[in-house]
């Protein structure tokens, strides 16, 4: 297994894998770990990379603990060129290409073939 690289911090694994990976639970990348535990998102760990993707209405306590996470501060969100590998990541898997195994080692195409997420930033 690899080492994580990637967090997705949810209250709805499912729909936020499909949005920022294109894949499903059952076919998600080794080097991504989907939390959705209050607790555990409360001890993601300092230099943590991660996405946070919040889904119907009002705050889940999920969403509550990323934001109390968050203040705590250590945590990594990721920049323009991380969009651009996962982007390049997804189009290769939607290709049939083989992958690599982490989107950074992955050239990165345009920025505009970012997923279409949403996340918090308050």
């Amino acid at each position: 297994m690899s080492q994580i690289r990637l967090f997705i911090v949810t209250n709805d694994p499912e729909r936020a894998l499909g949005e920022t990976l294109g894949c499903a639970t059952t076919n998600a990348p080794d080097w991504c770990r989907v939390v959705t535990d209050p607790v555990e998102i409360l001890r993601l760990p300092d230099g943590a990379k991660c996405i946070g993707a919040w889904f119907g209405p009002g705050a889940s306590p999920q969403e509550s603990a990323w934001r109390e996470r968050r203040l705590v501060g250590g945590i990594v969100f990721l920049v323009d060129e991380d969009w651009q590998r996962l982007s390049a990541w997804i189009a290769k898997r939607r290709s049939g290409e083989a992958v690599a195994p982490a989107p950074s080692a992955v050239p990165p195409p345009a920025a505009t073939t970012r997923p279409n997420l949403v996340q918090q930033f308050t």
